[in-house]
Order: C-alpha cells, then sequence, then structure tokens
C-alpha cells in the first residue's frame, strides 16, 4: 500500500460560535482527515468468491434490494485478476454466473444480471451451498 498524504487531521467546531453564559448542552461537528491509501493489487493474493444467494419469497423487497447491493459492492472491490460466479437459490438452484476474471467487461455484464434477479418461492439452502461449493471445487487458477 502506497499513501500520498501522511497528515492525519481532526477538527472540532461548535454547533454555535456564541454561547450564553448560562450552562448548556455542546454539540461539535468533527472533520476527521486522514491520508488516502492507494492499494497495489499486484501483491495481494487473488481471490476466488462464489456468491451464493437467497432469493426465496422471504426476501423479496427490501431484504433482496440490500443482497444486490452488496453483490455490486464486493464486484467492484475485486480486480481483473480475481474471479467471482453467483449461485442463486428458491425451490431450485441456479448458476447464473459461473466463476470468472472479473474484467470490466464481466462487471458490467455480472451487474446486470444481479439486478435483474426476483424473488421466488420457497428455500433450498443446502441445494444453493453444495452448488456453490462445487463451483469453488472446479476453479483452476
Amino acid at each position: 500500500m502506497t499513501t500520498h498524504n501522511t497528515q492525519l487531521g481532526l477538527i472540532f467546531t461548535p454547533e454555535y460560535e456564541v454561547l450564553g453564559a448560562k450552562p448548556t448542552k455542546l454539540t461539535f461537528n468533527a472533520h476527521l482527515s486522514a491520508p488516502e491509501v492507494v492499494e497495489d493489487t499486484s501483491k495481494r493474493s487473488t481471490i476466488s468468491l462464489t456468491a451464493v444467494i437467497d432469493k426465496s419469497g422471504s426476501m423479496n423487497g427490501e431484504k433482496l434490494e440490500l443482497v444486490k447491493r452488496t453483490c455490486a459492492f464486493m464486484l467492484n472491490q475485486l480486480s481483473s485478476q480475481d474471479k467471482m460466479g453467483l449461485v442463486e437459490y428458491d425451490s431450485h438452484v441456479h448458476e447464473l454466473i459461473p466463476l470468472s476474471r472479473t474484467s470490466e467487461l464481466f462487471k458490467t455484464e455480472a451487474k446486470s444480471v444481479i439486478e435483474s434477479m426476483q424473488a421466488g418461492s420457497c428455500t433450498n439452502l443446502s441445494g444453493g451451498l453444495f452448488k456453490g461449493v462445487k463451483q469453488q471445487q472446479a476453479n483452476t487458477f
């Protein structure tokens, strides 16, 4: 990792510039600044990730939306040397994204697939888990 600016800063600013003579509760805004860290991805180990997603009926609405946003966030953290796959399950288990290198084109297509997931019916947790494990077992780096 490389840092560009090594200055750490912490500034407290009171909510009000002028205070009365009576005892009062003080509120401060805190501004923390820290050096930017640029990660050198060539020095970290390669990641192979299979996301196994419950898309059963109980995940409908905000729960599934949060899962989609989390998957997109994880995908953005991966470099082109990493791999990602996606398995979804409800009553049935589907490998939506085979384990693949996370190039920029892959990331664009994967985000589209993730966004299109919709809640289904019952939950086949073990089926989803076994499919995810199988995807990783077939992995060759």
